[in-house]
């Protein structure tokens, strides 16, 4: 190959990848999306309070461009871990996922089949903070559970109770 064509690949390849690296511009989402309506916003904001109350079936993922709360599980979500029995039925009526991002808006579905997405450059900025300490109490509360059930159901929880009977008498 001669030397030409290969600086020419070379900056095209070069070119692309820094088209790769840019920031997604909210512009680019606008074409399916409804302008802002702040009854709405407003709707779903008490939605995910509320939503937000609650531990089980609850998915919370965030990342730098936005985030997200889902569940496979919509009528689940109030009942405690303790109170099924056997396996739970799911359809795919049951699914719901709320998509918010960053400095564009937001996406809600409710099964697989039903969408609204609207426009709101500040839903991200409001609800973003309540959903990350929310996935820290989650996370904590479900450690702890994991903790405890394995140290009891293991033996090890009578092992870690002599031994810190021994550091006591010790000290």
């Amino acid at each position: 190959m001669k030397e030409k064509k290969l600086k020419k690949i070379v900056q095209l390849v070069v070119e692309e990848m820094r088209e790769m690296d840019r920031p997604i511009k909210s512009q680019m989402y606008t074409a399916d999306w409804a302008g802002y309506d702040e009854e709405v916003s407003d709707k779903l904001k008490t939605m995910l309070l509320n939503l937000l109350n609650y531990r089980n079936n609850i998915n919370i993922n965030i990342n730098d461009s936005g985030f997200s709360i889902s569940t496979d599980n919509l009528s689940g979500i109030k009942k405690s871990r303790n109170s099924s029995s056997g396996l739970t039925k799911v359809s795919d009526d049951d699914y719901f996922s709320v998509e918010i991002i960053k400095e564009t808006g937001f996406s809600i579905n409710k099964g697989y089949n039903i969408r609204a997405q609207y426009l709101d450059p500040k839903m991200y900025d409001e609800i973003l903070p309540l959903a990350t300490n929310k996935l820290k109490d989650i996370n904590s509360e479900n450690f702890n559970d994991i903790w405890n059930d394995v140290m009891k159901e293991s033996g090890l929880m009578r092992d870690n109770n002599i031994d810190e009977l021994l550091k006591n008498v010790n000290e």
